[in-house]
C-alpha cells in the first residue's frame, strides 16, 4: 500500500506525456560560425554513412560541404579493431559505440554490413528503429528504486517462469511455493519477463513507467553533438489497457524503438550518477563534463543502485557467456550491463542489444552494441561489447596508461591467483 500511494503521490507532480517539443531533452548550441554540412537538422550535422578511415596523419576528420574538415574524437586504433571484429564474423548488420564516461567523447562508432545494404539511411549506430527489448527494464527498474524504493534483494513470488508474459495472468501469482520466487537482482540479471511485468502492475503502474521512459528520452532526439533521430514510443493508453498489456510493456514487449547512440547516452547519464552528459563527436565542440546544465535523468541514488544491479548481467545472467572466456574474462568482475532480444521489423531478424559500462564502481567507459540475427548465429551483442570494453583497455595498457579498469583487474587477478599460492605454502592442497 505504501508503495502505491507514493506511486498516486508522484503522478501527481508529473506531467506523463511521452514526446513533445516542450519536453525533449535539451539541444546543444548550434555549430561554429561557418561550419556547414552537407545537411543539417535543428543546427546539427548530419553523419555520413560510414566513418571516414584515418588521415596520415592519423586522424579522422569528416569533410563538410564548403571545403571545411572538422576532427573527430573517434580513435582509430579501437575503430579499427572493431570494424575488423565485425568484419572477420561475415559483416552482419551490427554496431558498436564506446563512448568516454566522464567527457561524452565518441571513441568508436564501428558498424557491420553498410546500411546501405539493408535499407539504412544513417550509420548503423544512428538507426532509430532497432527494438528496445529488455532495455527497457532499466527503465522499470529505475522507477522501482526512486518512487517505490524497491529492495533488489527481497524476494516476491513467481509462478510460470521467465518465458513469456501470457495472457492467463498466472504469473501475477503472490504465493511463494518452493523455488518460485526471485529477487529483483536476479531477475534483472537473467532479464525474467514475469518478474518485471508483476512488479510494474503491482507497485508501479502505467504513468510512472511511461514517465520514466520519456526521462530516458525515449522517443526524443538524444543529447549531442550531432543529429541524431529520435526512437518511436506507443505506450499503452489507459483506457484501452490491461494486466497483460502493461505487464508486456514494462517486461520490454512494447512498441518502444532506440539506436546504440541513445542507448549509450542512457549509460552515460547512469554512469554519472543520472546527470546527462552530451555524446560529442566533433573535438571542436565545447567539452562537456558531468554538470547540472543538461538536466538531471535520474536521482543520483538510483544511477547508483541500478549500477550495482547492472553486475548481475555480466557475472551469472544472460551477458554472461561473453565474459566467461577469452580476454574479456579479465572484465567479468568488474562490467556491469543490460541484455535485450527481440525480433525486429526494420532491419528484420532477431535483434540481440547490450548496455554497460567499466568499472561499475567509477566507469570510464560505456558502450552500447546491437546485432542483428538474420539467418543463423554468427555473434550476439554482448560478444561485441565485451570485445570493445577488452580492446580499449588493451589499448591503454599498450600505450602506456593504466586505466582504473586496467588496475582492478591486476588486482582482482592477483588475488585469485595468489589464493593457490598460499595453500601450497601452507602444505595444503
Amino acid at each position: 500500500m505504501r508503495t502505491i500511494l507514493a506511486a498516486f503521490a508522484y503522478l501527481a507532480s508529473v506531467n506523463l506525456v511521452i514526446a513533445s517539443p516542450a519536453n525533449a531533452a535539451p539541444k546543444l548550441a548550434n555549430l561554429p560560425e561557418g561550419r556547414a554540412t552537407p545537411a543539417i537538422i535543428g543546427g546539427l550535422a548530419v553523419l555520413p554513412l560510414k566513418v571516414p578511415s584515418p588521415r596520415a596523419d592519423g586522424k579522422i576528420v569528416v569533410g563538410l560541404s564548403n571545403g571545411v574538415e572538422r576532427e573527430t574524437t573517434i580513435n582509430p586504433e579501437l575503430q579499427a579493431i572493431l570494424t575488423a571484429f565485425i568484419a572477420e564474423r561475415g559483416s552482419p548488420i551490427a554496431t558498436v559505440l564506446v563512448a568516454d564516461a566522464k567527457t561524452g567523447d565518441v571513441l568508436a562508432m564501428a558498424e557491420g554490413r553498410s546500411p546501405e545494404a539493408w535499407g539504412g539511411t544513417t550509420h548503423t549506430a544512428l538507426h532509430p528503429k532497432f527494438p528496445t527489448a529488455s532495455l527497457f527494464k532499466t527503465v522499470v527498474t529505475s522507477a522501482a528504486f526512486e518512487i517505490a524504493d524497491f529492495d533488489p534483494e527481497v524476494p516476491i513470488g513467481l509462478m510460470g517462469g521467465c518465458g513469456n508474459v501470457e495472457p492467463s495472468g498466472l504469473w501475477m501469482n503472490d504465493h511463494i511455493v518452493g523455488q518460485n520466487h526471485m529477487t529483483m537482482r536476479r531477475a534483472y540479471g537473467h532479464s525474467c519477463n514475469s518478474f518485471f511485468a508483476k512488479m510494474a502492475v503491482n507497485t508501479l503502474g502505467l504513468g510512472v513507467i511511461s514517465d520514466f521512459a520519456r526521462k530516458f528520452g525515449f522517443g526524443q532526439q538524444p543529447l549531442a553533438d550531432f543529429y541524431i533521430e529520435p526512437g518511436t514510443i506507443v505506450a499503452p493508453t489507459p483506457a484501452t489497457s490491461s494486466t497483460y498489456t502493461v505487464g508486456r510493456y514494462a517486461a520490454g514487449f512494447g512498441m518502444v524503438s532506440t539506436s546504440a547512440a541513445h542507448v549509450a547516452a542512457t549509460m552515460l547519464a547512469i554512469a554519472n550518477d543520472g546527470k546527462r552528459v552530451p555524446l560529442r563527436f566533433f573535438r571542436d565542440s565545447p567539452a562537456a563534463a558531468p554538470s547540472e546544465q543538461y538536466g538531471q535523468m535520474i536521482e543520483p541514488l538510483t544511477a547508483q543502485k541500478i549500477r550495482k544491479i547492472m553486475e548481475a548481467t555480466v557475472r551469472g545472467g544472460t551477458a554472461s557467456f561473453a565474459f566467461n572466456r577469452g580476454k574479456p574474462k579479465r572484465l567479468r568482475e568488474i562490467t556491469g550491463g543490460k541484455t535485450g532480444t527481440l525480433m525486429g521489423r526494420t532491419p528484420l531478424g532477431l535483434t540481440t542489444l547490450f548496455s554497460g559500462m567499466i568499472p561499475i564502481e567509477n566507469p570510464e567507459i560505456v558502450v552500447a552494441s546491437i546485432v542483428v540475427l538474420e539467418d543463423h548465429w554468427i555473434i550476439k551483442a554482448p560478444s561485441l561489447a565485451a570485445e570493445a570494453l577488452s580492446a580499449w583497455v588493451e589499448l591503454k595498457e599498450k600505450n602506456g596508461v593504466m586505466t582504473t579498469a586496467g588496475e582492478l583487474t591486476r588486482n582482482r587477478k592477483y588475488m585469485r591467483d595468489s589464493a593457490p599460492r598460499r595453500r601450497k605454502a601452507q602444505g595444503r592442497t
